[in-house]
């Protein structure tokens, strides 16, 4: 991949990663810390710029909604405290791992997600927006600029 990455930057073309993750699958706070860590990884192998996209928001419950709603800018210290209230075997046992891996995602600051609800409009202009700003598409097409001339003050009625 990193060497596709490199060819496409050669000939002058501008890359972003748009990473996609399912919406459903990172409902859980166990589950959001793995795709977390996923994007993560991804953005630090490939080294573009990258947005995080979480998809088929649309299908999603109301109360799943409001649920995602506080991973989607992530606070370790929620997903910690989520897990912590856990009475699994395996959050137990792991309890020390879980809570590096949310100091790394905390340390880094760089991963955000943009939800992506393609019945809604402006969700899909945002994500648009975002990718369009990454790449600075349209940067450097010309910029034409009138020149408007003095009126000259003899020819001007007064």
């Amino acid at each position: 991949m990193k060497k596709l990455v490199d060819l496409l930057d050669k000939w002058g073309f501008r890359v972003c990663v748009v990473f996609l993750i399912d919406s459903q699958f990172m409902i859980d706070g166990a589950k959001f810390l793995s795709g977390t860590m996923a994007a993560l990884s991804v953005m630090v192998n490939l080294e573009l710029p990258h947005v995080n996209i979480l998809t088929k928001m649309d299908l999603l419950s109301k109360g799943a909604r409001r649920q995602l709603d506080n991973y989607l800018d992530p606070d370790p210290h929620i997903l910690l405290a989520d897990m912590r209230n856990s009475k699994s075997k395996w959050h137990q046992k792991y309890a020390k791992l879980t809570e590096a891996i949310g100091e790394v995602v905390e340390n880094f600051s760089l991963v955000r997600f943009y939800p992506l609800n393609i019945r809604d409009e402006e969700s899909v202009e945002n994500i648009l927006l975002t990718i369009d700003n990454i790449i600075q598409y349209g940067e450097d097409a010309d910029v034409k600029i009138k020149d408007f001339e003095e009126e000259d003050p003899e020819n001007c009625d007064g």
